[in-house]
C-alpha cells in the first residue's frame, strides 16, 4: 500500500485519460448490447481514470482501491468533473483491499478490474479474490478484467530462463523466494518516478491462459482476448458471466 501511495502522483501525470485498448474493448462489446446496468465496481480503480467510460445513465459506480493516495486523486477528478456539468454523478469511493471487500454477498451486478488483478501475490490469495468476486456478483451478473500475459515478448526470454532455473538450480529458487517471487510468473517491473529520481519496483504475477481461464472455472466466459501493450498481445482482456 504504502509503495503504491509513493507514485500516485506520478502516475496520475502519466496515465490520465482511458486506456485506448480498453475504450475498443468496451465499443466492442457495448455494440452487442452489454449495458453495465445497476450498481458497479471498479476494483483498483487508482485515479479513476476509468470511470468515464465504465459510467451510464444506467449505472452507479463504486470505485475501490487501497491507496488513500489514489483516492484522494480520484475525489479531486470527481469535484472537477461535477464543476464542469460532466456525466459523474453516481460515483462512490472507498478505501479498502480487494482480498477483504465490504461488500455483501449477490449484491453487485458487475464488476471491472483493470490492470489490477496481476498484484495478487500468491496462488492461494487469487483463488480467494476469485472466489470472493464471485460471491459479491448478483447472479447473471458480469466481470470484466484484464491482467499482464505471461508469454508476452517482453518477458518471454525472462520467463524462459527462470523456469528452466526454478527446475535445475534450487538455489536459484531458494533466491528468488527470498526476493518476494514465490512463484513461476512472478516478476518486480520498474516503475521511475522522475521527478523524485526514484524507482520503485511493483510485484506483477503475469497469467498464463490456461491458470486465468481456471481462476474463471465458476463464470461462464463471453469473450477471451489478447489485447494491448507494445507487442499487441500483451494483455488477457475477459468479459465473463457469473453462472
Amino acid at each position: 500500500m504504502i509503495k503504491w501511495n509513493k507514485f500516485a502522483e506520478d502516475y496520475d501525470r502519466k496515465r490520465r485519460t482511458p486506456w485506448n485498448e480498453l475504450v475498443s474493448f468496451l465499443y466492442s462489446i457495448k455494440r452487442e448490447d452489454y449495458k453495465f446496468k445497476g450498481t458497479n465496481l471498479d476494483l483498483g480503480c487508482a485515479n479513476g481514470r476509468h470511470f468515464e467510460v465504465f459510467s451510464s445513465e444506467y449505472n452507479r459506480i463504486i470505485g475501490i482501491d487501497n491507496s488513500i493516495e489514489f483516492l484522494k486523486i480520484a475525489k479531486k477528478r470527481l469535484s472537477q468533473n461535477q464543476e464542469h456539468n460532466g456525466n459523474l454523478h453516481y460515483v462512490d469511493l472507498i478505501l479498502a483491499d480487494m482480498a477483504k471487500l465490504p461488500v455483501r454477498k449477490d449484491t453487485i451486478d458487475n464488476i471491472f478490474s483493470i490492470a489490477a488483478l496481476h498484484h495478487i501475490k500468491s496462488s492461494k490469495e487469487r483463488e480467494t479474490t476469485f472466489n470472493l468476486l464471485n460471491a459479491i456478483l448478483k447472479p447473471e451478473g458480469y466481470l470484466l478484467i484484464t491482467v499482464w500475459r505471461r508469454w508476452q515478448k517482453r518477458f518471454r526470454k525472462h520467463f524462459i530462463k527462470d523456469w528452466i532455473k526454478r527446475i535445475l538450480l534450487s538455489s536459484h529458487k531458494k533466491n528468488e523466494i527470498g526476493k518476494g517471487l514465490q512463484e513461476f510468473g512472478d516478476i518486480f517491473v520498474p516503475w521511475t518516478n522522475s521527478s523524485q529520481n526514484i524507482t520503485i519496483n511493483r510485484f506483477y504475477h503475469l497469467y498464463s491462459s490456461r491458470e486465468f481461464q481456471k481462476l474463471l472455472a465458476d463464470f461462464e466466459i463471453k469473450k477471451f482476448e489478447k489485447m494491448g501493450g507494445p507487442g499487441g498481445k500483451d494483455n488477457f482482456f475477459v468479459l465473463a458471466k457469473k453462472e
